[in-house]
């Protein structure tokens, strides 16, 4: 039956219409009605071509509805080996110089990746080809890490996925998988980087700790740009966490003179992989100070520690004896506020010193020496009243009980000589 002109065109209106959820499903990187790929390579017995297809199924790219033709090209409507012909944009196996273009076909572009993240990583092969990896992958050395390293492969997890190996807790572990002694035999690259790093301050706050705040390889090398960190930069580097030390140590004498030298600044007192949690007992020349690594005996250097350590000693021993002498004020129920908030700023002023030490200005450090001594005195003078009140106390306690006492007596002879009657 011919239906009614009238009515073709609404018709075929209604069916456009319908067909179009399909249509910008099927229109979206690699989804598509079906994906003959991952159906064929499943059921293969070999495990080598199936275990890609399996692991997709947690792959961060197929949870965004994209799929092998994204990177392997190929037609994945076609259900026959003819799904790989060239003609048909087959691409097979990237060849390892090529796999950080081929990503960034994807991961270079705005706005692409916005259309799954509103505020995406863009990553930008301009960066990666200033690191050390891209730069031997340039020439054709096969041992050196490019995108699927480090992220994986077909079963890629998102960063924020623990069991990702970008998760920022795991880049440690999956830096050293090439990163040591086997991987890199018979190069000059150090290969003891995670062994220092695991027992190291920054380690153990993120390994150990679970502290998301500590650096990981990353956070000091770069991510796609890495490089080992120079001389001029290392401060920068480290100052990036630990800003007023980072900032002293930039406008210091001592960063300029130590680059003539060819030291690395911070790494030359603190280490750099495994940089251990820094204690008083670094200050100076002698015993485990490390001032006496570059300062001899009779320096300009060392005459200045030999003024400042005995300082800063001092005033950690000043502040000790305010803190036992509040103590035992406080133990005695006196009140001892007001010298425990001046015993604060002395402990802030010995804080201070030792950050203060970076910018090695002995005028500077001395100066804060002598406010932490000022408070610390202060402290100990409140502890001393409150010792003294207390004392005043105790003894006017003692005469009012003997006063009592006395009259207490007094009055009971009274009393008995009353009893007694008259002329008794």
């Amino acid at each position: 039956m011919r239906l009614p002109r009238i009515l073709i065109a609404p018709l075929a209106t209604l069916a456009l219409l319908a067909a179009l959820p399909a249509a910008a499903s099927a229109a979206r990187a690699g989804a598509n009605p079906q994906n003959s790929c991952l159906d064929c390579h499943r059921a293969l017995d070999d495990a080598r071509l199936a275990a890609p297809a399996k692991a997709f199924a947690e792959d961060v790219h197929g949870a965004h509805g994209l799929g092998c033709i994204g990177c392997h090209g190929g037609d994945p409507t076609d259900a026959d080996i003819t799904s790989m012909d060239p003609d048909k944009g087959f691409k097979g196996t990237p060849a390892r110089k090529d796999i950080a273009e081929m990503c960034a076909t994807c991961h270079a572009s705005a706005e692409f990746m916005k259309r799954y993240n509103p505020q995406p990583y863009i990553f930008s092969m301009a960066e990666f080809r200033t690191s050390v990896h891209c730069k031997k992958i340039a020439v054709g050395d096969p041992k050196v890490a490019t995108c699927t390293n480090c992220h994986g492969v077909h079963g890629m997890l998102s960063r924020k996925d623990p069991r990702s190996p970008v998760n920022r807790r795991n880049v440690p572990a999956t830096c050293s998988k090439c990163h040591n002694p086997e991987y890199m035999k018979g190069r000059t690259v150090p290969t003891n980087q995670y062994a220092l790093y695991r027992v190291s301050v920054h380690g153990k706050a993120l390994l150990e700790k679970g502290d998301l705040s500590a650096p990981a390889c990353n956070n000091c090398h770069g991510n796609h740009g890495a490089v080992p960190p120079n001389t001029r930069d290392i401060s920068l580097v480290c100052g990036t966490c630990h800003g007023r030390e980072g900032e002293l140590f930039a406008k210091s004498k001592v960063k300029a003179g130590l680059e003539l030298e060819g030291k690395r600044g911070c790494v030359t007192c603190h280490g750099n992989h495994g940089v251990q949690l820094p204690t008083d007992a670094l200050i100076g020349t002698t015993g485990d100070g490390v001032c006496g690594r570059c300062h001899e005996s009779g320096s300009a250097g060392a005459r200045a520690s030999d003024v400042i350590v005995p300082a800063f000693h001092a005033l950690k021993a000043r502040i000790g004896d305010a803190d036992s002498l509040l103590a035992v004020a406080d133990r005695l129920g006196m009140e001892v506020e007001a010298g425990r908030e001046l015993l604060k700023q002395a402990d802030d002023q010995l804080v201070n010193v030792r950050a203060t030490l970076h910018g090695f200005d002995t005028k500077q450090i001395t100066a804060v020496l002598t406010e932490g001594d000022g408070l610390a005195d202060k402290a100990i003078a409140q502890a001393r009243d409150a010792l003294r009140d207390w004392r005043i106390r105790r003894i006017g306690m003692a005469l009012s009980v003997v006063v009592i006492l006395l009259m207490a007596g007094l009055l009971a002879l009274r009393i008995r000589r009353l009893e007694r009657g008259p002329g008794a």
